[in-house]
């Protein structure tokens, strides 16, 4: 589909009040228990997919963490009975920490967070925070080689060193954006989009191009809303972002809203004009517009800008259509 590649010129805590809420059961007597439950957005009780959900034993510095599925839901296994500090967050929602018992005296847990009433702080290449001040020399020259690396065409290559980065600098959510792009060009999707799940919990929901790029991705899952609404909250913090305005168009026309994906797309080329995928989106809603010299007009401007791009053959395949369309116009007219 449009958009199907996540550039890499894309490289590219929410606060604590929250409800528990515990369904009581029967007690299970076992050498190991279980923990599952699901986390939900409060007030309408919807389902919150790939929240981050985090157990720990204090004492030990023992952790255990995974995402929430579709349905919000999580299980963690092979518990050892007793005290962890739990830790749930998730995008525009506020961070929910507490203590809880696993003992298996619950069934499950239902988790519920608010949506955040700070809005995040944007971190974009241009503005050092201070989580980056503190970054390592050794962890910055790590990520500086793999983003290299991932720029010349190695995702495997560059895995390795933003691993480097992250195991000197756990925090350092660039490099988790970086790990995610590798990850996703190696056909790792589920990695690709725990990593950027990952940078926006750490960035507290402030670093846009992980936003885009975990929206495309959602596009991909044809999970449009979703990936509308991350778009959305990127360009909150990053209106002049053409590839933003870009993605916004891809998510728009999908959703067959053509005129809001036209001015989108026009809104890209306005703030980059060598955003060259900007052309093929607007070709693309020409030809659903039924207007085939304008679809070749839009193709032409693309092949100019890059003419063995990502996009290359479904250029080719919009201006075979287009040409058989104004054939079929001249027979129609000629008789």
């Amino acid at each position: 589909m449009l958009g199907r590649r996540l550039t890499v010129s894309v490289l590219v805590e929410l606060c604590f009040s929250a409800s528990l809420l515990f369904a009581q059961s029967r007690v299970t007597q076992s050498a190991t228990v279980s923990a599952s439950g699901i986390v939900l957005l409060t007030p309408e009780d919807r389902p919150i997919r790939h929240a981050h959900v985090e157990l720990l034993i204090s004492s030990t510095g023992w952790a255990a963490d995974t995402l929430t599925d579709n349905n919000g839901e999580f299980n963690f296994a092979g518990l050892t009975p007793g005290s962890y500090h739990l830790t749930v967050t998730a995008p525009a929602c506020e961070r929910l920490e507490g203590t809880v018992t696993v003992d298996g005296s619950f069934e499950t847990l239902f988790l519920r967070l608010y949506r955040s009433q700070q809005p995040p702080t944007p971190r974009s290449d241009s503005v050092v925070s201070v989580q980056e001040l503190r970054v390592s020399g050794k962890a910055e020259s790590a990520f500086a080689k793999g983003t290299r690396m991932l720029q010349q065409g190695d995702a495997r290559g560059s895995l390795a060193y933003f691993r480097g980065a992250l195991a000197r600098d756990p925090g350092y959510y660039r490099a988790y954006h970086n790990l995610g792009l590798a990850n996703y060009q190696l056909g790792d999707t589920e990695q690709a989009e725990g990593n950027f799940q990952k940078s926006i919990e750490l960035s507290n929901g402030g670093y846009a191009p992980s936003q885009f790029a975990l929206a495309m991705m959602l596009c991909e899952k044809q999970e449009f809303r979703e990936a509308e609404r991350l778009i959305q909250t990127g360009l909150a913090m990053e209106p002049d972002s053409a590839i933003g305005r870009y993605f916004l168009g891809v998510v728009q026309f999908a959703l067959n809203r053509t005129a809001e994906a036209e001015k989108s797309a026009h809104d890209a080329l306005w703030r980059d004009a060598n955003q060259a995928e900007a052309y093929i989106l607007l070709a693309k809603i020409h030809e659903r517009n039924h207007n085939p010299h304008a679809v070749m007009a839009e193709v032409a401007a693309y092949l100019k800008l890059d003419p063995h791009g990502p996009l290359e053959n479904e250029a080719s395949k919009l201006l075979q259509r287009a040409r058989q369309e104004i054939d079929g116009e001249r027979v129609v007219a000629s008789h």
